[in-house]
Parts: structure tokens; C-alpha cells; sequence
């Protein structure tokens, strides 16, 4: 690890940069070569080079094969993705590469290099870099270039607590200070942008709690997600031993202690919830990432529904289907894809459903069949949702609830993975036998009785076709007669 490290690199580069090398005044700078530097496998790549750069986008679409795409209009740069490498173009400042770095976010990203001079030439001496970058980098230290680069792209702010994350780092108070000063900053902009440093952030292997609790020190979770910040000082009932914005963070911790050493009950699954939560649900974000963000703001309903009972209880009714509405907006507002909100919705609408269940152990093979219904494929996420959020329960009305929570998740999981009957019953009519059979037309109720019939097969009560039959002509007339009363 270090500049000798990087420079043994640069001397042999991938073949996408080898390609490039017969351009002139190209620079390689940033991340890459951050990340070499520390040892890091890396397909991100910065490129920067003097305005304009109509003619340099046409060199790299005839080098690589790909017309880049325009990324950012405001800071007029570009995107490539080829042989898996992302590949950004920026124009570089017009006072030459010496004040391009000086403009950047962070030390740690102000290296730079000539890519006509990769490889087995390339001299130590040809690497440049802030005159603090290699001491930070060292020191894994996330030091801010000039605060005025900050309020020129307010993203960078956001960044800082993405690199923090991803790359083990802490900011220095200097950092942190126009963090917090510069906070408001972060509603200029633009939704696409935060959307892709969020899901990044939040998909970092660890750091996330900890670089979360810094987000809300310093003001700035709350600019992205302004009705979280009534969590703070929201007052729980028995079951809780913290306030909801210091419960969401114990969630996040919790959820990352699960991941390291999961109850010895699940244990056998391991290698299946961590393929769950690399799945990836969008092209930007996987199913871990989004779990983490549907747990930070699971309870963002319980300030607008915190009731205190004539006996002292504090109640939150219905603050999961508040939230969820809440949470909606939220996301459409910064642009996340479709498939990624109805994840995150899903979560934060059920994550009380293991807790519902778990007091009814051991748990009937109709409840199985539902928690599995009513998740889908996000059920082994959801399970750890939810016990990682029990987990962070600890009150004094909150005993003996992990084990119930463990007992329940054991019992879920077991079905799931054995896609057995009861987590998979196998489908005796489909829509179009029960209209033939019944003689009626497409409709809500086709859908009702055929969710009905597959709860009945899950709980072993209809084994048979003919049962079947019996089963949706019998629940058929159930329903004509409530109707007619």
C-alpha cells in the first residue's frame, strides 16, 4: 500500500486507459488513483482534460468503441461504460491542471497523471497531488481542498460522508465545521445526483451508522429527509429504552452486529442472506443499500402519530402505513427507481409483522405463508429488518422479546429456503378455472378467492383439485351472502 504501490500500477495500466494513451493532455486523476494507491480494486474512472471537449469525446469513442453520454450539463461532464469500467470525462479548470486539483473536494482526490505516460517509463515524480494528500492518505484522513469548493457542488458535501464510509476515513473538525455551515446547500442539488451518492453510501461494507450519526449532527440528513428530524426527542413508550432518532441508529448498529454474528438459529442461512443482500433491485442499488435506508426511516411516522394513553402508554398507531406514505415522497422526490421505492416501502409497511407473529409461537403454517405472501423475495431482509430493529428495543417491558423475534425468523426462513409447501403451495386453480367453474367474469374477487385458496393450501386444509373446488364454491357463497346483507 502507497505511491510505490501506485506507480508498480500505473506501469502496467488496463487495457481501457492503455488505449487511451496517444491522446494528449489527458489526465487520469482521483479516484482511480486513490483507490490503487490504498490497494483497492477499483472499475471507477476520472478522466479531465482542457475545454472544450466535443473533439476529445469523438478520440475516445473511436479508442473504446462507446459514445459517452452527457452525465452533467452544469459541470459539462461526460460518462462511458465499457469492459464493466466507469469512465467519467470532465473538463478541466482554465487555469491548467494546477488549479483543477486545487478546486477539488478532498485531498484525497487530488492525485493526478498524464495517461500518455502510463507505463513502464512512468516516473514517481510524474504523479501529482495536493501538497496534504499523501500525509491524509496515510493518516486515512478526509480533508475538504477549500470550503468555496464545497458551495460550488453542495453533492460534495454528501460525498465527503460516502468516502468516509466507504473508505474508513474521518474528517478533520475544519471538514466537519463547513459541513454543518453549508448544510442548507444540499437542497440546490440536483435529485439524480444525491440519489446515486445515497445508494452508494448506504451500500458501503461498513460506516454507515457512524457516518449517519455525523449526517445528523451536522444538519444535513435532515435537508434530505426534513420530517426525520422530528425523530429527535420523540419520546417512546416502555418497550424502548431511546428516543426514535436514537433508536434508528441503534437499528443501523445492530443490523451491522447481525451481519458480522448472526443468532446461532440462523446460522445455517448465512450464505443466503448475504447473497440477499448483494441482489442487486435496481441498476444502482442493492437490496442491503435499500434496506439500510427503509431502516433509517422505518419510524419516520411515529412523530405524527405519538398518542399518550389516560394510563401513561405511549402509542404510534398505524405509524408504519404513515410512513410509508411519507417515505414515498420522499424518494420520489430524489428520483430512486421505482423497483427501489417498492422495496423500501414494503419494508418500512411490514417491519412490524415478525413482532406480531413472534407472540404466536409456534407459529400455524397459515402465518408463515403470510410473512412469505406479504414479502416475497424481500422476506430474509425483512426478517433481518426487523430483528435487528428488536434488537435496538430495550426497554423494560421489552424482555424475552428476542428470543420470541429469533424463534419466529427461524421458523420463516426455514420455509423459505425450502420453498416447501407452506412457503410455496402449489396452485390447484388459477384464475381462469375459478371464473370457468364458478361462471363468473375477471374481477377483484377472482383475485381474493385465489389468494384465499392458497393460504387454505399453505395451511395443509386443501390438498385435492376436488377439495379445491369445494373450498372456492364455499367461500364463493360466503361472499354472495355478506354482500346481500
Amino acid at each position: 500500500m502507497g505511491l510505490e504501490q501506485l506507480v508498480a500500477a500505473l506501469r502496467n495500466p488496463p487495457e481501457v486507459l492503455a488505449r487511451l494513451r496517444d491522446i494528449p493532455d489527458l489526465f487520469l486523476v482521483g479516484g482511480y488513483l486513490r483507490d490503487t494507491y490504498w490497494g483497492r480494486p477499483t472499475r471507477d474512472i476520472d478522466l479531465a482534460a482542457p475545454a472544450p471537449l466535443e473533439a476529445l469525446l469523438g478520440l475516445i469513442e473511436a479508442k473504446l468503441g462507446v459514445r459517452p453520454f452527457t452525465l452533467n450539463h452544469r459541470f459539462a461532464s461526460y460518462r462511458v461504460v465499457v469492459d464493466d469500467y466507469l469512465i467519467d470525462i470532465s473538463p478541466l479548470h482554465a487555469g491548467g491542471l494546477m488549479a483543477d486539483l486545487g478546486r477539488r473536494d478532498y485531498s484525497i482526490n487530488t492525485f493526478a497523471v498524464l495517461v500518455s505516460r502510463l507505463g513502464a517509463d512512468l516516473g514517481e515524480e510524474e504523479i501529482l497531488v495536493h501538497p496534504d494528500g499523501l500525509l491524509d492518505m496515510d493518516e486515512r484522513r478526509l480533508r475538504m481542498v477549500a470550503r468555496d469548493n464545497l458551495v460550488e457542488d453542495p453533492l460534495r458535501i454528501l460525498r465527503g460522508y460516502r468516502l468516509a464510509a466507504t473508505r474508513g476515513l474521518k474528517p478533520d473538525d475544519e471538514t466537519r465545521r463547513a459541513w454543518r455551515e453549508l448544510a442548507p446547500l444540499i437542497g440546490d442539488c440536483v435529485a439524480e445526483r444525491v440519489h446515486e451518492e445515497l445508494v452508494r453510501w448506504f451500500g458501503a461494507a461498513e460506516g454507515v451508522p457512524e457516518t449517519l450519526a455525523w449526517c445528523g449532527e451536522d444538519g444535513v440528513l435532515w435537508q434530505l429527509f426534513p420530517q426525520l428530524a422530528d425523530a429527535r426527542s420523540c419520546s417512546q413508550n416502555a418497550f424502548h429504552h431511546l428516543d426514535v432518532w436514537q433508536h434508528t441508529l441503534e437499528c443501523l448498529r445492530q443490523l451491522e452486529l447481525l451481519r458480522v454474528q448472526l443468532p446461532t438459529e440462523l446460522e445455517s442461512w448465512r450464505a443466503e442472506l448475504d447473497s440477499a443482500w448483494a441482489e442487486q433491485v435496481s441498476g444502482a442499488a442493492s437490496a442491503g443499500a435499500l434496506t439500510r435506508l427503509a431502516l433509517l426511516l422505518h419510524d419516520i411516522g411515529k412523530p405524527a402519530t405519538s398518542e399518550e394513553q389516560p394510563d401513561g402508554h405511549i402509542s404510534f398507531h398505524q405509524h408504519q402505513e404513515l410512513g410509508a406514505e411519507m417515505v414515498a415522497q420522499l424518494l420520489m422526490r430524489l428520483k430512486f427507481a421505482t423497483a427501489e421505492i417498492d422495496f423500501v416501502l414494503l419494508m418500512v409497511r411490514e417491519h412490524l409483522r415478525l413482532g406480531f407473529y413472534s407472540d404466536h409461537l409456534p407459529l400455524s403454517p397459515r402465518l408463515v405463508y403470510r410473512y412469505i405472501c406479504n414479502l416475497g423475495e424481500a422476506t430474509p431482509l425483512a426478517v433481518l429488518h426487523a430483528l435487528a430493529d428488536c434488537a435496538a428495543t430495550r426497554g423494560e417491558s421489552s424482555a424475552g422479546l428476542w428470543v420470541k423475534h429469533v424463534a419466529a425468523a427461524a421458523e420463516i426462513l426455514g420455509h423459505y429456503y425450502a420453498r416447501d409447501r407452506i412457503a410455496a403451495p402449489p396452485v390447484l386453480l388459477d384464475g381462469h378455472a375459478i371464473m370457468q367453474l364458478l361462471g363468473i367474469e375477471p374481477g377483484e374477487l377472482v383475485g381474493q378467492l385465489k389468494a384465499a385458496l392458497l393460504e387454505a393450501t399453505a395451511a395443509g386444509e386443501v390438498e385435492t383439485t376436488e377439495q379445491a373446488q369445494a373450498f372456492v364454491r364455499s367461500a364463493y357463497k360466503t361472499q354472495l351472502a355478506a354482500e346481500s346483507e
